[in-house]
Protein backbone atom coordinates (compact mmCIF):
# COMPACT_ATOMS: atom_id res chain seq x y z
CA UNK A 1 0.00 0.00 0.00
CA UNK A 2 1.30 3.80 -1.04
CA UNK A 3 2.93 6.03 2.13
CA UNK A 4 0.00 8.79 2.32
CA UNK A 5 1.44 10.02 5.57
CA UNK A 6 2.11 13.92 5.91
CA UNK A 7 4.57 15.72 7.78
CA UNK A 8 4.36 16.21 11.15
CA UNK A 9 6.50 18.38 13.80
CA UNK A 10 9.08 16.48 15.07
CA UNK A 11 9.84 14.41 11.93
CA UNK A 12 13.31 14.39 10.81
CA UNK A 13 14.15 15.02 7.14
CA UNK A 14 16.70 13.27 4.72
CA UNK A 15 18.95 16.10 4.83
CA UNK A 16 18.76 15.96 8.88
CA UNK A 17 16.44 19.09 9.39
CA UNK A 18 13.45 18.79 11.99
CA UNK A 19 10.29 19.24 11.19
CA UNK A 20 8.88 22.30 13.04
CA UNK A 21 5.81 24.25 12.19
CA UNK A 22 3.49 24.19 8.89
CA UNK A 23 4.32 28.09 7.06
CA UNK A 24 1.79 27.87 3.82
CA UNK A 25 -0.30 24.67 2.23
CA UNK A 26 -1.87 24.15 -1.04
CA UNK A 27 -2.67 21.19 -2.90
CA UNK A 28 0.58 20.75 -4.83
CA UNK A 29 2.85 21.71 -1.75
CA UNK A 30 3.83 22.65 1.54
CA UNK A 31 6.39 24.86 3.44
CA UNK A 32 7.21 24.36 6.95
CA UNK A 33 10.20 25.90 9.00
CA UNK A 34 12.26 23.16 10.32
CA UNK A 35 15.36 23.93 12.79
CA UNK A 36 17.62 24.62 10.43
CA UNK A 37 15.32 27.05 8.18
CA UNK A 38 12.86 25.59 5.77
CA UNK A 39 11.56 22.96 4.10
CA UNK A 40 9.87 22.53 0.48
CA UNK A 41 7.24 19.10 0.35
CA UNK A 42 5.71 18.36 -2.68
CA UNK A 43 4.32 15.59 -4.52
CA UNK A 44 6.52 12.73 -6.23
CA UNK A 45 4.39 13.49 -9.56
CA UNK A 46 5.13 17.04 -9.28
CA UNK A 47 8.63 16.21 -8.48
CA UNK A 48 9.27 13.93 -11.70
CA UNK A 49 7.43 16.76 -14.19
CA UNK A 50 9.84 19.22 -13.04
CA UNK A 51 12.72 17.32 -13.51
CA UNK A 52 11.09 16.21 -17.09
CA UNK A 53 11.05 19.96 -18.28
CA UNK A 54 14.21 20.89 -17.08
CA UNK A 55 13.58 23.03 -14.28
CA UNK A 56 15.35 21.23 -11.50
CA UNK A 57 18.28 18.15 -11.71
CA UNK A 58 17.37 14.93 -10.55
CA UNK A 59 18.12 14.25 -6.40
CA UNK A 60 17.18 18.35 -6.04
CA UNK A 61 13.98 16.69 -4.10
CA UNK A 62 14.86 14.03 -2.00
CA UNK A 63 12.10 10.64 -1.60
CA UNK A 64 10.55 11.24 1.97
CA UNK A 65 7.42 9.08 1.52
CA UNK A 66 6.32 6.73 -1.52
CA UNK A 67 4.68 9.74 -2.15
CA UNK A 68 5.98 12.90 -1.09
CA UNK A 69 9.42 14.31 -1.87
CA UNK A 70 10.97 17.14 0.16
CA UNK A 71 13.97 19.61 -0.64
CA UNK A 72 15.10 21.94 2.47
CA UNK A 73 17.51 25.03 2.71
CA UNK A 74 19.34 26.58 5.97
CA UNK A 75 19.03 30.10 8.26
CA UNK A 76 20.45 31.56 5.47
CA UNK A 77 18.41 31.37 2.39
CA UNK A 78 14.35 31.54 1.15
CA UNK A 79 11.94 29.34 -0.23
CA UNK A 80 9.02 31.48 -1.40
CA UNK A 81 6.15 31.13 -2.65
CA UNK A 82 4.31 33.94 -4.70
CA UNK A 83 1.33 34.19 -3.24
CA UNK A 84 2.08 33.03 0.51
CA UNK A 85 5.51 33.75 1.33
CA UNK A 86 7.50 33.60 2.92
CA UNK A 87 8.83 37.06 1.26
CA UNK A 88 12.25 38.27 0.70
CA UNK A 89 13.88 40.13 3.70
CA UNK A 90 17.25 41.25 2.31
CA UNK A 91 18.61 43.17 -1.10
CA UNK A 92 20.49 39.83 -1.82
CA UNK A 93 17.33 37.59 -1.47
CA UNK A 94 15.08 39.91 -3.57
CA UNK A 95 18.13 40.29 -6.41
CA UNK A 96 18.37 36.37 -5.94
CA UNK A 97 14.71 35.99 -6.69
CA UNK A 98 14.57 38.45 -9.44
CA UNK A 99 17.29 36.76 -11.36
CA UNK A 100 15.60 33.31 -11.41
CA UNK A 101 12.10 35.46 -12.36
CA UNK A 102 13.69 36.55 -15.30
CA UNK A 103 15.88 33.20 -16.28
CA UNK A 104 12.45 31.70 -16.07
CA UNK A 105 10.87 34.15 -18.12
CA UNK A 106 13.81 33.50 -20.92
CA UNK A 107 13.77 29.45 -21.04
CA UNK A 108 10.06 29.26 -20.23
CA UNK A 109 8.21 32.48 -22.15
CA UNK A 110 4.56 30.54 -21.53
CA UNK A 111 5.20 29.57 -18.08
CA UNK A 112 2.47 30.49 -15.55
CA UNK A 113 4.50 32.63 -12.92
CA UNK A 114 1.99 34.34 -10.33
CA UNK A 115 1.45 31.39 -8.08
CA UNK A 116 5.12 30.42 -8.97
CA UNK A 117 7.68 28.98 -5.99
CA UNK A 118 11.35 29.86 -5.44
CA UNK A 119 13.87 27.91 -4.56
CA UNK A 120 17.80 28.83 -4.13
CA UNK A 121 19.04 25.97 -5.48
CA UNK A 122 17.69 26.86 -8.57
CA UNK A 123 18.16 29.22 -11.42
CA UNK A 124 14.53 28.85 -12.34
CA UNK A 125 11.12 29.71 -10.49
CA UNK A 126 9.12 26.40 -10.39
CA UNK A 127 6.49 26.94 -12.36
CA UNK A 128 2.82 25.16 -12.93
CA UNK A 129 0.55 24.32 -15.65
CA UNK A 130 -2.84 26.40 -15.88
CA UNK A 131 -3.73 29.22 -18.61
CA UNK A 132 -1.48 32.89 -19.06
CA UNK A 133 -0.97 34.73 -16.27
CA UNK A 134 -3.86 37.09 -15.77
CA UNK A 135 -1.54 40.06 -14.33
CA UNK A 136 1.95 41.69 -15.92
CA UNK A 137 4.94 40.22 -14.79
CA UNK A 138 5.82 43.48 -13.32
CA UNK A 139 2.56 43.22 -11.11
CA UNK A 140 3.64 39.57 -10.36
CA UNK A 141 7.10 40.56 -8.87
CA UNK A 142 6.35 43.77 -7.32
CA UNK A 143 3.67 41.93 -5.26
CA UNK A 144 6.45 39.41 -4.56
CA UNK A 145 9.10 41.25 -3.70
CA UNK A 146 7.54 43.88 -1.91
CA UNK A 147 5.49 41.05 0.91
CA UNK A 148 2.04 40.89 -0.95
CA UNK A 149 1.14 44.82 -2.04
CA UNK A 150 -0.42 45.54 -4.94
CA UNK A 151 2.23 47.48 -6.81
CA UNK A 152 4.32 47.01 -9.93
CA UNK A 153 7.78 46.51 -9.67
CA UNK A 154 8.30 49.13 -12.39
CA UNK A 155 7.61 51.54 -9.69
CA UNK A 156 10.54 52.91 -8.52
CA UNK A 157 9.17 55.09 -5.44
CA UNK A 158 6.73 52.88 -4.04
CA UNK A 159 9.41 49.40 -4.64
CA UNK A 160 12.43 51.57 -2.98
CA UNK A 161 10.51 52.38 -0.30
CA UNK A 162 9.08 49.09 0.36
CA UNK A 163 11.04 45.83 -0.78
CA UNK A 164 13.81 45.25 1.66
CA UNK A 165 17.50 45.82 0.84
CA UNK A 166 16.19 47.96 -2.62
CA UNK A 167 18.73 50.52 -2.71
CA UNK A 168 18.76 52.83 -6.30
CA UNK A 169 21.85 51.29 -7.62
CA UNK A 170 20.44 47.65 -6.79
CA UNK A 171 17.04 48.72 -8.91
CA UNK A 172 18.82 50.35 -11.32
CA UNK A 173 20.54 47.17 -12.11
CA UNK A 174 17.65 44.67 -11.47
CA UNK A 175 15.59 46.91 -14.00
CA UNK A 176 18.33 46.51 -16.61
CA UNK A 177 18.30 42.81 -16.00
CA UNK A 178 14.80 42.76 -16.74
CA UNK A 179 14.66 45.13 -20.09
CA UNK A 180 11.87 47.63 -18.00
CA UNK A 181 11.06 50.74 -17.96
CA UNK A 182 9.82 52.96 -14.92
CA UNK A 183 6.41 54.16 -14.31
CA UNK A 184 5.16 56.91 -13.01
CA UNK A 185 3.48 56.62 -8.99
CA UNK A 186 0.28 56.92 -9.17
CA UNK A 187 -0.49 59.30 -6.26
CA UNK A 188 -2.74 58.23 -3.53
CA UNK A 189 -5.57 61.05 -2.41
CA UNK A 190 -5.10 62.97 0.76
CA UNK A 191 -7.25 61.30 3.68
CA UNK A 192 -10.89 62.61 3.90
CA UNK A 193 -13.78 61.27 5.66
CA UNK A 194 -16.76 60.22 4.75
CA UNK A 195 -16.00 61.96 1.43
CA UNK A 196 -13.24 59.02 0.26
CA UNK A 197 -14.29 56.08 2.77
CA UNK A 198 -12.46 53.45 -0.01
CA UNK A 199 -9.21 54.97 1.81
CA UNK A 200 -9.91 54.42 5.69
CA UNK A 201 -13.10 52.93 6.08
CA UNK A 202 -15.07 53.65 9.02
CA UNK A 203 -16.75 50.51 10.01
CA UNK A 204 -19.66 52.52 12.30
CA UNK A 205 -20.78 55.72 12.10
CA UNK A 206 -21.85 55.41 15.36
CA UNK A 207 -21.65 53.46 18.73
CA UNK A 208 -23.85 49.75 18.75
CA UNK A 209 -25.16 48.75 21.87
CA UNK A 210 -22.49 46.44 23.72
CA UNK A 211 -23.73 42.49 23.31
CA UNK A 212 -24.60 41.48 26.39
CA UNK A 213 -23.72 37.80 26.12
CA UNK A 214 -19.59 37.11 26.77
CA UNK A 215 -17.40 38.06 24.10
CA UNK A 216 -16.19 34.48 22.56
CA UNK A 217 -13.30 33.63 19.20
CA UNK A 218 -14.41 30.46 18.28
CA UNK A 219 -11.11 28.41 16.49
CA UNK A 220 -8.90 31.12 18.52
CA UNK A 221 -9.12 30.53 22.18
CA UNK A 222 -5.87 32.29 23.49
CA UNK A 223 -6.67 35.23 21.15
CA UNK A 224 -9.79 34.86 23.27
CA UNK A 225 -8.26 34.67 26.64
CA UNK A 226 -5.85 37.79 25.82
CA UNK A 227 -8.90 39.83 24.70
CA UNK A 228 -10.75 38.81 27.47
CA UNK A 229 -8.69 39.82 30.08
CA UNK A 230 -5.85 42.46 28.60
CA UNK A 231 -8.53 44.25 26.61
CA UNK A 232 -12.37 43.73 27.66
CA UNK A 233 -11.98 43.39 31.11
CA UNK A 234 -9.95 46.89 31.35
CA UNK A 235 -12.85 48.43 29.60
CA UNK A 236 -15.33 47.00 31.37
CA UNK A 237 -14.11 47.88 34.66
CA UNK A 238 -12.27 50.57 33.98
CA UNK A 239 -12.72 52.37 37.55
CA UNK A 240 -11.16 49.64 39.25
CA UNK A 241 -8.06 49.54 36.50
CA UNK A 242 -7.57 53.43 36.89
CA UNK A 243 -7.07 53.18 40.42
CA UNK A 244 -4.18 50.63 39.84
CA UNK A 245 -3.19 53.03 37.18
CA UNK A 246 -4.27 51.77 34.23
CA UNK A 247 -6.25 53.76 32.26
CA UNK A 248 -6.83 52.20 28.51
CA UNK A 249 -5.38 48.53 26.91
CA UNK A 250 -2.46 49.80 24.98
CA UNK A 251 -1.61 48.71 21.37
CA UNK A 252 -0.98 45.24 20.26
CA UNK A 253 0.91 43.66 17.21
CA UNK A 254 -0.23 40.34 15.74
CA UNK A 255 2.55 38.44 13.89
CA UNK A 256 1.32 36.01 11.79
CA UNK A 257 0.99 34.27 7.95
CA UNK A 258 -1.46 35.45 5.66
CA UNK A 259 -4.97 34.04 6.16
CA UNK A 260 -3.83 32.46 10.33
CA UNK A 261 -7.09 34.58 11.35
CA UNK A 262 -5.47 37.84 12.09
CA UNK A 263 -8.32 40.35 11.12
CA UNK A 264 -11.11 37.99 12.01
CA UNK A 265 -10.32 37.78 15.40
CA UNK A 266 -9.80 41.74 15.83
CA UNK A 267 -13.41 41.98 13.58
CA UNK A 268 -14.89 40.05 16.15
CA UNK A 269 -14.00 42.44 19.08
CA UNK A 270 -14.76 45.16 16.83
CA UNK A 271 -18.10 43.51 16.70
CA UNK A 272 -18.52 42.91 20.39
CA UNK A 273 -17.37 46.57 21.39
CA UNK A 274 -19.40 47.79 18.60
CA UNK A 275 -16.82 50.56 18.62
CA UNK A 276 -16.28 52.71 15.22
CA UNK A 277 -13.41 51.59 13.86
CA UNK A 278 -10.72 52.16 11.08
CA UNK A 279 -8.95 49.66 8.84
CA UNK A 280 -6.23 51.23 6.91
CA UNK A 281 -2.93 49.61 5.02
CA UNK A 282 0.13 50.48 3.38
CA UNK A 283 -1.99 52.03 0.30
CA UNK A 284 -4.65 54.05 1.93
CA UNK A 285 -1.18 56.18 4.31
CA UNK A 286 1.62 55.96 2.02
CA UNK A 287 2.46 58.28 -0.37
CA UNK A 288 5.50 59.17 -3.07
CA UNK A 289 5.08 62.99 -2.06
CA UNK A 290 7.45 64.28 1.20
CA UNK A 291 5.64 65.09 3.83
CA UNK A 292 2.12 63.40 2.77
CA UNK A 293 2.53 60.17 4.06
CA UNK A 294 3.03 61.76 7.80
CA UNK A 295 0.55 64.02 7.44
CA UNK A 296 -2.01 61.32 6.30
CA UNK A 297 -0.91 59.29 9.57
CA UNK A 298 -2.08 62.20 11.51
CA UNK A 299 -5.55 62.99 10.30
CA UNK A 300 -6.22 59.49 10.45
CA UNK A 301 -5.34 59.02 14.04
CA UNK A 302 -7.32 62.92 14.69
CA UNK A 303 -10.36 60.75 13.01
CA UNK A 304 -10.38 57.76 15.26
CA UNK A 305 -9.85 60.26 18.42
CA UNK A 306 -12.56 62.72 17.25
CA UNK A 307 -14.76 59.46 17.30
CA UNK A 308 -13.33 57.62 20.81
CA UNK A 309 -13.75 54.98 22.21
CA UNK A 310 -12.47 53.66 18.96
CA UNK A 311 -10.39 51.37 17.45
CA UNK A 312 -7.87 51.54 14.76
CA UNK A 313 -6.61 48.45 12.43
CA UNK A 314 -3.27 48.67 10.70
CA UNK A 315 -2.33 46.14 8.50
CA UNK A 316 1.28 45.30 6.68
CA UNK A 317 2.84 47.89 9.31
CA UNK A 318 6.33 46.58 7.83
CA UNK A 319 5.21 48.52 4.02
CA UNK A 320 5.29 51.78 6.01
CA UNK A 321 7.20 51.17 9.12
CA UNK A 322 10.14 49.43 8.24
CA UNK A 323 13.09 48.89 9.94
CA UNK A 324 15.88 51.97 9.14
CA UNK A 325 18.81 49.24 9.00
CA UNK A 326 17.12 47.17 6.46
CA UNK A 327 18.21 49.82 3.57
CA UNK A 328 14.90 50.22 2.34
CA UNK A 329 14.25 53.78 3.51
CA UNK A 330 14.44 56.91 2.73
CA UNK A 331 15.93 60.35 4.86
CA UNK A 332 11.90 61.07 4.62
CA UNK A 333 10.93 58.10 6.25
CA UNK A 334 12.33 59.33 9.21
CA UNK A 335 9.50 61.56 9.24
CA UNK A 336 6.88 58.95 9.49
CA UNK A 337 8.61 57.45 11.98
CA UNK A 338 8.62 60.15 13.98
CA UNK A 339 5.57 61.19 13.28
CA UNK A 340 3.97 57.96 14.43
CA UNK A 341 6.06 57.39 17.53
CA UNK A 342 4.48 61.13 18.98
CA UNK A 343 0.77 59.78 18.63
CA UNK A 344 1.41 56.54 20.28
CA UNK A 345 1.67 57.44 23.53
CA UNK A 346 -1.20 59.83 23.23
CA UNK A 347 -3.59 56.51 22.21
CA UNK A 348 -4.41 54.85 25.56
CA UNK A 349 -5.60 58.56 26.75
CA UNK A 350 -7.63 59.54 24.16
CA UNK A 351 -9.05 56.13 23.80
CA UNK A 352 -8.21 54.58 20.92
CA UNK A 353 -7.72 50.58 20.86
CA UNK A 354 -5.03 49.75 18.05
CA UNK A 355 -3.73 46.46 16.41
CA UNK A 356 -1.13 46.39 14.43
CA UNK A 357 -0.56 43.31 12.06
CA UNK A 358 2.40 42.02 10.05
CA UNK A 359 3.90 38.78 8.85
CA UNK A 360 7.29 40.24 8.86
CA UNK A 361 8.06 41.45 12.25
CA UNK A 362 11.45 41.80 11.54
CA UNK A 363 11.22 44.42 9.42
CA UNK A 364 9.22 46.50 11.23
CA UNK A 365 11.80 49.11 13.07
CA UNK A 366 13.07 48.36 16.59
CA UNK A 367 11.88 51.73 18.15
CA UNK A 368 8.14 50.97 17.03
CA UNK A 369 8.43 47.22 18.53
CA UNK A 370 9.72 48.42 22.21
CA UNK A 371 7.25 48.10 25.39
CA UNK A 372 5.42 51.68 25.82
CA UNK A 373 4.90 51.62 22.42
CA UNK A 374 2.68 48.22 21.58
CA UNK A 375 2.77 46.50 24.38
CA UNK A 376 1.49 43.70 23.79
CA UNK A 377 3.44 41.15 20.83
CA UNK A 378 1.43 38.06 19.74
CA UNK A 379 1.96 35.35 17.49
CA UNK A 380 -1.06 34.04 15.67
CA UNK A 381 -0.53 30.34 14.16
CA UNK A 382 -2.67 29.08 11.42
CA UNK A 383 -5.53 27.37 13.14
CA UNK A 384 -5.28 23.92 14.54
CA UNK A 385 -7.87 20.94 13.32
CA UNK A 386 -9.53 21.69 16.68
CA UNK A 387 -9.52 25.48 16.62
CA UNK A 388 -10.93 24.85 12.76
CA UNK A 389 -13.64 21.99 14.51
CA UNK A 390 -14.28 24.94 16.89
CA UNK A 391 -14.87 27.66 14.14
CA UNK A 392 -17.03 25.57 12.33
CA UNK A 393 -19.24 24.82 14.92
CA UNK A 394 -19.71 28.17 15.77
CA UNK A 395 -20.56 29.11 12.15
CA UNK A 396 -23.32 26.45 12.01
CA UNK A 397 -24.69 27.33 15.51
CA UNK A 398 -28.19 28.54 13.72
CA UNK A 399 -27.81 26.63 10.67
CA UNK A 400 -30.05 23.76 10.46
CA UNK A 401 -27.57 20.45 10.35
CA UNK A 402 -27.80 16.93 10.78
CA UNK A 403 -26.72 15.62 13.94
CA UNK A 404 -23.16 14.33 14.35
CA UNK A 405 -21.64 16.25 11.90
CA UNK A 406 -17.88 14.61 11.04
CA UNK A 407 -16.26 17.86 11.24
CA UNK A 408 -13.35 16.45 12.26
CA UNK A 409 -12.82 14.74 8.43
CA UNK A 410 -13.04 18.46 6.96
CA UNK A 411 -10.86 19.76 9.56
CA UNK A 412 -8.03 17.31 8.62
CA UNK A 413 -8.84 18.68 4.82
CA UNK A 414 -8.65 22.32 6.29
CA UNK A 415 -5.41 22.25 8.31
CA UNK A 416 -3.12 24.74 7.06
CA UNK A 417 -5.90 26.68 5.08
CA UNK A 418 -6.87 30.79 5.93
CA UNK A 419 -9.87 30.70 7.94
CA UNK A 420 -11.18 32.40 5.09
CA UNK A 421 -11.34 29.63 3.59
CA UNK A 422 -13.19 27.30 6.69
CA UNK A 423 -15.73 30.16 6.28
CA UNK A 424 -15.97 29.72 2.74
CA UNK A 425 -16.49 25.90 2.97
CA UNK A 426 -19.77 26.36 5.57
CA UNK A 427 -21.41 29.03 3.22
CA UNK A 428 -21.29 26.92 0.26
CA UNK A 429 -22.64 24.36 1.94
CA UNK A 430 -25.79 26.18 2.94
CA UNK A 431 -25.83 26.87 -0.80
CA UNK A 432 -25.50 23.59 -2.05
CA UNK A 433 -28.64 22.84 -0.07
CA UNK A 434 -30.92 25.54 -1.08
CA UNK A 435 -29.89 24.07 -4.07
CA UNK A 436 -30.13 20.19 -3.80
CA UNK A 437 -33.64 20.87 -1.71
CA UNK A 438 -32.20 19.47 1.26
CA UNK A 439 -33.74 20.73 4.99
CA UNK A 440 -30.04 21.00 6.76
CA UNK A 441 -26.45 20.62 5.99
CA UNK A 442 -24.85 16.73 5.78
CA UNK A 443 -21.63 15.77 5.56
CA UNK A 444 -22.10 15.09 1.75
CA UNK A 445 -23.08 18.90 1.12
CA UNK A 446 -19.86 19.97 3.40
CA UNK A 447 -17.80 17.26 1.06
CA UNK A 448 -19.36 18.62 -1.55
CA UNK A 449 -18.56 22.44 -0.36
CA UNK A 450 -14.63 21.62 -0.01
CA UNK A 451 -14.52 19.76 -3.30
CA UNK A 452 -16.14 23.07 -4.57
CA UNK A 453 -13.41 25.11 -3.09
CA UNK A 454 -9.96 23.10 -4.29
CA UNK A 455 -11.76 23.39 -7.67
CA UNK A 456 -11.78 27.14 -7.13
CA UNK A 457 -8.36 27.12 -6.38
CA UNK A 458 -7.47 24.72 -8.84
CA UNK A 459 -9.00 27.42 -11.61
CA UNK A 460 -6.60 30.20 -9.95
CA UNK A 461 -3.54 28.43 -9.54
CA UNK A 462 -3.26 24.80 -11.85
CA UNK A 463 -5.23 22.21 -13.82
CA UNK A 464 -3.98 19.71 -12.82
CA UNK A 465 -5.21 17.66 -9.44
CA UNK A 466 -1.61 16.62 -7.96
CA UNK A 467 -0.14 16.59 -4.47
CA UNK A 468 -1.65 16.20 -1.15
CA UNK A 469 -5.11 14.89 -0.59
Amino acid sequence: MADHREPKPGDILPGGSVCGKKYARQREWEIWETQNGNALFVSASQAEAWAENGMVEPGLFLPYTENLCVAETDHYELISSADFGPYPKTGMQVESLVKAFVQTRKRFPDARLAHSLYLPQLPFLLTFEGEKDADQDSWILGRWTSGGMNIPFTDRNRIQTWVPGMTGILYDELMKLLNWEETESQPIQALHLPEEPSLVAAVTERRKPRKEEPFTLPGRKELERFFRERIIDVIEREEAYRRMGIFFPGPTLLVGPPGCGKTYAVEKLTEYLGWPSYAVNSESIASKYIHETSRLISDLFKQAMENAPSIVIMDEMEAYLSSRDSGSGNWYRMEEMAEFLRILPELPEKKVLLFGMTNMPDQIDQAIRRKGRFDHVLKVEMPSEEELISLMTSLLKDIPKKKDLDLGRIARKLEGCPVSDVVFVVKEAGRLAVVQEKDRIDDELLQQAYGELRKQDQDRTSRRTIGFQ
